[in-house]
């Protein structure tokens, strides 16, 4: 029985040596191999030659020069830079007929040969723990069962580089959600977080990709700081820089891939339990480089994983908001106060289901708000102002409710209403508008607008300005009509018939 495969060069060697007339067993100990591999390898090209000699087989090329004037060597050429093209394809395509693969492959080394630079790789190991690959691919398509439908899925993939233990899920989409939420389970399912991922150049994870300096997205950023990660990125367009993951891909498209390639799955949840069941034989199967199974190799690596944090990382968005001269940001349509000293500067805020957080320039926090629920709510920390300031507006504040008195009794209601809050400073730029109206409109217009402001619950200036000019304009037509001289404050305490749609106090 032949043993371990050898090289071309060996089994010329060892034809040259019996065609000399040397003895089998001399061969085996002159290069230092087994007599049956002597045995085997002269067999074999005997029965090869025995065969080209039957009448009626048809007959192999022995010299090149008989087929390789029949291809377009030039054609194959262009062909081999084109991605995905391998050297099987081109054979397929343009040998002859009876020209074997390794005879074509032969031919194509000596037309066109590789410098040994070109040639050189550099094979890394890497230490237990240290690195995991990801990427994606293309998954399989889920059918529904009442339509007929089609919906498309991508494989997530993660290989640890050091034991090449691998787990795998189909998913829907690449989106930033489901990118963390794979990669949680993908920790879940090693026990453990390594020191490096390593991903492709996906726009869920790198924002920019550079051979040199590529730009990761900042939530993946803080994800990989939350679980305690650095992100290494692949140089754009070199498969090489990720192999395990390439390799795993490949092994996974050749066997579950083909193993299924007649079933048809109605659900996602159906198709990772036949993929979850392929993935425990895959990582049980011994390996021939190794004589181990991956479960065996990552027993010994798993010592070596970080920790996972005890906390559930929640996922954030990041915007920029400039800040205005009242000391507020404005984000997604609600109101925030930031330190007066970042007037007229650009923030960085970093938004959660419940909080609101801003940074400077320098990366640090300066406040934090909880989330507002609604829109053109205000949330006002009062140490954000100047002191100065701060002290003058709170004696506005008196001031404003003094002058409120002055105007009537349904104002007064308003503006104690709008002051008397945790963050009173938040309305005094509306109250002080309420009152300005004084210059230009009756009182008594200004507690008719007061007073449909609070029964409509909508204490917007604009709208407290349109009711009372209402208001003026509808005594201004009673007095032209010769209507005789009335309290016309009592029209305030009518209510209007047209109906308002409800709003509530920011």
């Amino acid at each position: 029985m032949v043993g371990q495969r050898k090289s071309q060069k060996m089994k010329q060697q060892v034809l040259e040596l019996h065609r000399r007339g040397i003895g089998k067993r001399k061969i085996a100990g002159m290069l230092g191999i087994s007599k049956n591999t002597v045995k085997g390898i002269v067999q074999a090209t005997v029965l090869r030659v025995a065969s080209l000699e039957v009448p009626g087989t048809p007959e192999a090329p022995d010299d090149a020069s008989n087929w390789s004037s029949a291809v377009d060597w030039e054609r194959v050429r262009e062909e081999m830079g084109r991605r995905y093209v391998t050297i099987k394809a081109l054979h397929a395509d343009y040998a002859p007929a009876g020209v074997t693969y390794l005879r074509f492959w032969r031919e194509l080394q000596r037309r066109f040969p590789q410098s040994l630079e070109s040639q050189a790789r550099i094979r890394f190991q890497y230490k237990p723990g240290e690195r995991v690959e990801i990427d994606y691919c293309d998954g399989i398509a889920i059918v529904d069962g009442a339509s007929g439908n089609q919906t498309r899925t991508h494989l997530f993939c993660g290989v640890s580089a050091s034991s090449d233990f691998t787990f795998g899920e189909f998913v829907l989409n690449q989106k930033r959600e489901s990118f963390i939420a794979s990669q949680d389970r993908m920790f879940r399912f090693f026990g453990g977080v390594f020191r490096y991922v390593v991903p492709d150049n996906l726009k869920s994870g790198v924002n920019t990709a550079h051979i040199y300096d590529p730009d990761v997205n900042p939530v993946y950023v803080e994800y990989a700081n939350h679980m305690g990660f650095a992100v290494l990125p692949a140089r754009p367009v070199t498969p090489r820089d990720k192999p395990a993951i390439e390799t795993a891909i490949g092994v996974i498209q050749r066997q579950f891939f083909a193993e299924v390639r007649n079933r048809t799955f109605r659900s996602l949840a159906e198709l990772n339990g036949a993929f979850k069941e392929y993935l425990g034989r895959l990582n049980a199967a011994v390996m021939k480089d190794y004589g181990v199974s991956r479960d065996e190799r990552f027993r010994e690596e798993r010592p070596h994983l970080r920790a996972l944090p005890t906390q559930t990382f929640e996922l954030s968005e990041f915007k920029t908001a400039k800040v205005h001269p009242d000391c507020h940001i404005q984000v997604e349509k609600n109101f925030y106060s930031v330190p007066y000293r970042l007037i007229g500067q650009e923030v960085r805020v970093r938004l959660t289901s419940k909080l609101i957080e801003a940074f400077n320039s320098d990366h640090e926090s300066v406040a934090i708000h909880a989330r507002a629920q609604g829109l053109g709510k205000f949330s006002t920390i009062e140490s954000h102002y100047p002191e100065q300031k701060l002290a003058t507006a709170r004696f506005d504040v008196l001031l404003a409710k003094k002058e409120a008195a002055r105007v009537g009794p349904e104002t007064t209601k308003l503006i104690n209403e709008l002051l008397d809050t945790a963050h009173p400073l938040r309305h005094l730029r509306r109250v002080q508008g309420i009152l300005r109206l004084k210059k230009t409109l009756n009182p008594k217009a200004i507690e008719y607008g007061c007073h449909q402001a609070m029964l409509f619950n909508r204490p917007r200036l604009a709208y407290i300005t349109d009711c009372a000019k209402r208001f003026e304009l509808f005594g201004l037509k009673l007095r032209a009509i010769g209507t005789p001289e009335r309290d016309l404050s009592s029209v305030y305490l009518q209510p209007q018939t047209q109906s308002q749609p409800h709003e509530e106090i920011p």
